[in-house]
């Protein structure tokens, strides 16, 4: 019940930050088409866009890796109970 309840977090958190940098991206490119800000201004956005983008790929990452990691964990149990299960047949016959 933990997983299910962090991943449902984690995915929300991740539509978050997704929604964060479109925003910051959409007020830098008007920004700087409207000449509304400043080299600093543009400068502090441009970094904040990185900084967040650099993060939701970070957490695409490490979802990533884990679902992988979880299926190979899966797929190795699998294949120990089907050796553990041949052999049992084997046993019986």
């Amino acid at each position: 019940m933990r997983v299910s309840d962090n991943d449902s977090e984690r995915k929300e958190a991740l539509a978050d930050l997704r929604r964060l940098t479109s925003i910051i991206l959409d007020n830098l490119q008007e920004g700087s088409q409207n000449r509304l800000m400043d080299p600093k201004e543009m400068r502090l956005l441009g970094g904040t866009a990185i900084r967040s983008i650099r993060l939701y790929l970070k957490t695409l990452e490490e979802d990533y890796a884990r679902r992988t990691r979880r299926d190979e964990d899966d797929s190795s149990g699998k294949t120990q109970r089907t050796i553990e299960e041949d052999q049992t047949r084997a046993g019986k016959e």
